[in-house]
């Protein structure tokens, strides 16, 4: 995609229309006064132009768009296909669209775009939890977009900004971010459910990780409400955003944007969804670790359903979730049956293994079952001496020398412990 000046543009229409100069020069001017046109060393009137938009069966308003029009309708274009690669997290994609986007934002000073494809930059470093470029890119699309007065995404942004400081430990700085989100919101009366939802979600998660239980339940509570009102397609996406890059390719930008926003909607359904089902999985948390186990449950249904029709990965998260209820409950057989499903049906993932293997601990460890304690932590000692998880495993080693001290098995507890030590010094984790 390219922005056209006035003559590339009744040039590119000619060569669709098969015309030569002479044909489309007709008894009004002369071949030679076209080509002048064509190379930039003309500017045609208005009325030549207007014969030249009939002659060319085209629309006049298409040759008087400028230069700048043009490169903002391609940067929204960029922008749509670049949104919608983020969401299926072809991430590869989306940056070679973003360095599109940006080459003609910075050239015509097009402050929107620079400002989203920032945004985008941002998105992706998160995702591949490079947090301090994330932050860098974010503070400054907050920055510009603050000075442009756009409220969608100062909000989205202060989100972002305050999942980046969230995974930094930064929480009292996260939680100011999700405030002043929540405020924009309120006071510009920007009506969005979903983004309501998942800003009333991360400030309780944050009241929480600072020790605010009342405050975390009651905003934890807010969610809740708001999840119940809104209780009531990939391959098609992937298809729409296939129409659009090879129209784009043809140069053909008006379809190319129709399919693009097109593509944009679709995913942008999908990733309401996930957010949803992310937000319910996390209260399904938070209500367990504050002891409503029946609330926990009602939010991890709703998650599991979501995350199961789009086959989101972290399915096995709210499965861990529901396995900490039944310990909670004391239900050890069910807790059970579901850590054997969960294993079962991950196959080679290796950090879900791990985990597995931690809960299988707990479970017997709360069972009283010796026996089975000192089976499950063999287990994963074995498995993980053969992987690059040293703190896994040191943790492991220390549980098994643990376990055989209070077995009065203190030759075997000290070999075990010393394994652990020697990782946790080679690792800094301890000093010498």
């Amino acid at each position: 995609m390219e922005v056209l000046t006035l003559g590339e543009k009744i040039k590119l229409k000619r060569k669709e229309k098969n015309l030569t100069l002479k044909e489309l020069a007709g008894d009004r001017i002369t071949p030679g006064q076209i080509s002048l046109v064509e190379s930039g060393k003309s500017n045609p009137s208005i009325e030549l132009l207007e014969y030249l938009a009939e002659r060319l069966e085209t629309d006049i308003e298409y040759f008087l768009e400028s230069e700048e029009k043009q490169a903002s309708r391609i940067c929204e274009f960029y922008s749509n296909i670049c949104e919608s690669a983020i969401i299926s997290e072809n991430y590869l994609r989306a940056e070679e669209f973003i360095e599109k986007g940006l080459f003609y934002a910075q050239k015509y000073n097009l402050n929107y775009y620079k400002a989203k494809f920032e945004y985008f930059y941002a998105k992706i470093m998160f995702k591949k939890n490079d947090l301090e470029g994330a932050q860098l890119h974010c503070l400054n699309a907050n920055s510009m977009f603050l000075k442009l007065d756009n409220i969608d995404y100062i909000i989205k942004s202060f989100l972002l900004l305050g999942h980046i400081s969230i995974m930094m430990g930064y929480i009292t700085t996260a939680l100011n971010y999700f405030i002043q989100a929540d405020g924009i919101l309120n006071e510009h009366n920007h009506i969005d459910e979903v983004l309501k939802a998942n800003i009333l979600y991360n400030i309780a998660m944050c009241y929480y990780k600072l020790g605010n239980n009342e405050q975390a339940i009651a905003f934890a509570s807010l969610a809740k409400d708001k999840l119940a009102a809104l209780e009531d397609k990939k391959q098609y996406g992937e298809t729409l955003m296939l129409l659009s890059i090879s129209y784009a390719k043809e140069n053909n930008l008006n379809e190319a944007l129709r399919y693009a926003k097109l593509a944009k909607k679709i995913f942008s359904i999908i990733e309401a969804n996930r957010e949803i089902s992310d937000i319910e999985m996390n209260l399904g948390m938070l209500f367990s670790q504050t002891g409503d186990v029946q609330q926990s449950f009602d939010h991890l249904e709703r998650a599991l359903r979501l995350k199961m029709e789009y086959k989101d990965a972290s399915v096995y998260e709210a499965l861990f979730i529901y396995c900490d209820n039944y310990i909670k409950l004391k239900d050890y057989n069910k807790a059970l049956d579901l850590v054997n499903r969960i294993l079962n049906d991950a196959g080679d993932n290796e950090k879900i293994r791990i985990k597995v293997y931690e809960y299988l601990y707990r479970i017997y460890e709360a069972k009283e079952d010796y026996k089975n304690i000192e089976i499950s932590l063999l287990e994963a000692v074995k498995y993980l001496e053969n992987l690059d998880y040293k703190k896994e495993l040191a943790d492991f080693y220390t549980l098994l020398g643990k376990f055989y001290m209070k077995s009065n098995e203190k030759e075997l507890a000290l070999n075990f412990i010393n394994k652990g030590l020697e990782i946790y010094k080679d690792l800094g984790i301890i000093l010498t």
